[in-house]
């Protein structure tokens, strides 16, 4: 359990105010926005007021099966839409999180801002009307990479390809097979 800040707790009493923040982090920089029409800054990052940043689609959580997320960005800076245009080697795979912050104080500030989601970019793409511009991104979840499980196995040759001075599984293949003989029970006491 996550201890709370007196602060904190007074505005979570007082009905706080809510934003969501998003960020993705591409090799070339990051976008960060929240869903107020003002600037909020988080953990020294400065997430730009969007006014009302687009549509994020709920995840509904269920055992055993992992949600992506959907979300819209309502278009903005030419620097979004350049990412958006730009080609799958700087979008798929760059890192997203999604926060929930807590806000309060005159002006207002975040005062936590635990995540709600983390993943990664899948695909973004830029919808237009004529009046105006959004991006629409789709991002699957970091959990994902638990269901793809890993090529090595419990071997020494695999465990001194990740740490050459680890000796610990050098000795397995020639147990194998091989008794354990445990002294009786006697031999404790002496």
């Amino acid at each position: 359990m996550k201890a709370t800040s007196t602060a904190l707790q007074t505005a979570l009493a007082n009905g706080p105010a809510l934003a969501q923040l998003v960020l993705i982090i591409f090799p070339s920089g990051q976008i960060a926005v929240n869903t107020s029409s003002f600037d909020l800054d988080w953990l020294g990052i400065t997430y730009k007021g969007a006014g009302g940043l687009g549509s994020i689609v709920a995840i509904h959580d269920q055992p055993g099966e992992i949600q992506g997320v959907q979300f819209e960005l309502n278009g903005g800076p030419s620097a979004f839409i350049s990412l958006a245009l730009d080609e799958a080697n700087e979008v798929q795979g760059s890192p997203v999180v999604l926060r929930t912050a807590i806000l309060s104080g005159e002006p207002l500030a975040v005062i936590d801002a635990p995540v709600e989601w983390i993943g990664s970019c899948d695909t973004m793409s830029i919808t237009e009307d004529g009046t105006r511009a959004s991006i629409s991104v789709t991002a699957e979840s970091k959990a994902v990479a638990l269901l793809r499980g890993t090529p090595l196995t419990y071997s020494d040759a695999d465990q001194k390809s990740i740490d050459p001075a680890d000796r610990a599984f050098e000795y397995v293949i020639d147990q194998t097979n091989k008794p354990i003989i445990w002294p009786k029970r006697e031999w404790f006491y002496q």
